[in-house]
């Protein structure tokens, strides 16, 4: 008797940088059943991600655009889902979903949507929102299955899509590789941070939604303060380069590093004492689960996901987005100051 077929899954992802959907999809990939399925990748863009996934022996194709709903790529993807014989997609993001939907729909193959936080936020300009949301609801109400990442993130798609659907399953990480009992790398050493600095963390894309400028700026006014804060900023992005001409003006460049993404995030996560994350709205955030997991002190805002996993001077501090860059000043002196309050924070992390 022949072996049972597998089923071939394509995991789809708007980008080939490593963010948050990134990472949840290549700890998908490496710890599926290979027994039962048969992983393939597209990504939107090339990068790092795309990199990993040729060291595990993944199949991966590149369909370069960075528009969501580009209707000139849509023949191409259906072509290649066609001839990689695709069972099942599994889409991470709009921008995924919006470029393979119609392939998929045309072809018969179901769609698996996980929705790492929404497309559209009230921040923004109305009309766009209004676009977006109109976007989400024809993209949720066409897919087999939505998964929220979060109960927050189901609720939002209730209050704004009559009909709205979805299973929540929460993101999560692979606990040996983010255990602090673990051996790393001394990063302290090789980027000539002290010992006995308090090393402020910011680990994420360098957008708007990270707020990277607000805490650079955050940190500026708590270090004129505090001679022990040292600030590392790891990642790139659209607001890299006036993060960089911030910190050439800051006055303190030797208590700034910038540095582009790295690999190393485990040992980048063991060298810091404080984990911060100010976004103005998140999924459930990866990077915070596994700061939490290495036993990090946190600042995050008190966003979507985020607040339902800490809880405020119990296991992080929460913080309100409203007037962020003063609340992130005094978050930072308090926990510097406070070692005791740093210490139970990180314990319970």
């Amino acid at each position: 008797m022949s072996a049972a077929k597998r089923i071939r899954v394509l995991e789809c992802i708007r980008q080939g940088q490593i963010g948050g959907g990134e990472s949840h999809l290549l700890s998908l990939v490496e710890n599926i059943d290979r027994t039962k399925f048969d992983p393939v990748v597209l990504s939107f863009t090339d990068g790092p991600m795309v990199e990993r996934l040729n060291l595990l022996g993944v199949k991966t194709n590149i369909i370069h655009t960075v528009r969501p709903f580009d209707v000139h790529k849509w023949k191409k993807v259906k072509e290649w889902i066609r001839s990689e014989k695709i069972d099942l997609i599994h889409a991470h993001g709009t921008r995924a979903n919006s470029n393979i939907l119609w392939a998929a729909r045309s072809l018969g193959i179901p769609v698996v949507y996980t929705i790492h936080g929404w497309s559209f936020h009230d921040d923004q300009n109305p009309v766009v929102k209004k676009i977006r949301v109109l976007g989400e609801k024809y993209l949720t109400s066409k897919s087999t299955l939505n998964i929220s990442v979060s109960q927050s993130n189901k609720e939002t798609g209730h209050k704004y899509f009559n009909g709205f659907r979805s299973v929540v399953v929460n993101n999560g990480i692979n606990t040996n590789v983010f255990n602090p009992e673990r051996t790393f790398k001394d990063i302290r050493q090789e980027l000539n941070i002290p010992e006995n600095a308090t090393l402020v963390l910011f680990l994420a894309r360098f957008t708007h939604q990270k707020q990277p400028i607000v805490l650079l700026k955050a940190f500026i006014e708590a270090a004129k303060k505090d001679e022990s804060l040292f600030l590392l900023m790891v990642g790139d992005g659209e607001q890299k380069e006036e993060a960089i001409q911030l910190f050439e003006t800051s006055g303190f460049k030797n208590r700034i590093i910038l540095s582009s993404f790295r690999q190393d995030v485990p040992d980048i996560l063991a060298a810091a004492d404080i984990f911060v994350l100010a976004s103005l709205w998140e999924g459930l955030p990866i990077a915070l689960l596994e700061a939490m997991s290495m036993g990090k002190a946190i600042i995050a805002t008190k966003v979507d996901g985020t607040r339902e996993i800490l809880r405020h001077k119990e296991n992080g501090f929460l913080i309100e987005t409203d007037n962020l860059q003063q609340n992130l000043t005094n978050s930072l002196l308090e926990l510097s100051s406070n070692d005791q309050l740093k210490s139970e924070l990180q314990r319970n992390a």
